[in-house]
């Protein structure tokens, strides 16, 4: 009888933890800017990432969304892309080409184009 009682309770707490994903929000509904990534070392980029700036206790920093629920936290800077890493162990690096931005973090790059003529 117990062991029956453990093989009922396994099935139901796997659906359980699979209903708790599936009502995991999309990341689009987290508002921010669309950013064209290439994570995980990727050749291409896709649009599938999102800045969303966050103001907390007076100062302004950033996270950039990654579509598997991953991010990276960001900081305004005087660098080409305007930002840094603010609080990982991997230093972030950017480069201005004409008018586009590309930012790498490890094997993570996110593109973007630049307003105005800085």
């Amino acid at each position: 009888m117990v062991i029956a009682q453990r093989f009922l309770l396994t099935p139901l707490l796997a659906l359980s933890v699979l209903a708790a994903c599936e009502g995991a929000p999309d990341i689009a509904s987290e508002g921010g800017t669309p950013v064209r990534c290439a994570l995980r070392g990727a050749s291409d980029f896709a649009s599938e990432c999102r800045l969303v700036e966050i103001g907390h206790g007076g100062e302004t920093y950033f996270v950039m969304r990654h579509p598997d629920g991953g991010f990276r936290k960001l900081a305004p800077a005087d660098t080409p892309g305007g930002l840094v890493e603010f609080d990982g162990s991997q230093e972030a690096e950017s480069v201005r080409e004409g008018s586009t931005v590309t930012l790498t973090i490890g094997i993570d790059r996110y593109r973007w184009e630049t307003l105005g003529d800085e």
